[in-house]
């Protein structure tokens, strides 16, 4: 199987010097580490977690390695600039060299993709995320979603 896990960051302080530099609420510190919490518990390990480089995407993805047992990777990819569809071409190019990918980004463009693979959009929660098979890339599965 190639396993696909889309997580938005938990929810972020409304301010900071800049939008990049937004750290994570106590709320979504909580809801990033039930929701690492919940993918372990389901029996999913990642071997690649990815990050956007902003700072709530960061420390978010930071919660769920730990739970995980995985450090997290930066990546520029998952910013929030990629299309919907973008991101997808970057997961299932990552897919190519590992089994279980979970990717940790932003709205709109998590929401739009986990969409566009379920065929039927439903809005990402701060801290939410959702677990695909993607073996045949056509035929996507949902195995989980977490809100």
């Amino acid at each position: 199987m190639k396993i696909l896990i889309l997580m938005r960051h938990g929810k972020a302080e409304p301010y900071a010097e800049t939008d990049a530099q937004r750290p994570l609420t106590q709320a979504g510190r909580e809801k990033a580490a039930c929701s690492a919490c919940a993918i372990k518990n389901a029996g999913y390990r990642p071997s690649l977690l990815l990050t956007s480089p902003l700072l709530r995407a960061r420390q978010s993805a930071q919660i769920a390695g730990d739970i995980l047992g995985l450090a997290p990777q930066t990546a520029e990819e998952l910013d929030g600039r990629l299309s919907a569809k973008g991101l997808i071409e970057y997961a299932l190019a990552l897919l190519q060299r590992a089994d279980c990918v979970m990717l940790v980004g932003h709205n709109p463009n998590v929401s739009l993709a986990a969409g566009i693979l379920r065929r039927e959009y439903t809005p990402f929660a701060a801290g939410s995320f959702a677990v695909f098979d993607l073996t045949d890339p056509a035929l996507p599965k949902l195995l989980a979603l977490g809100d």
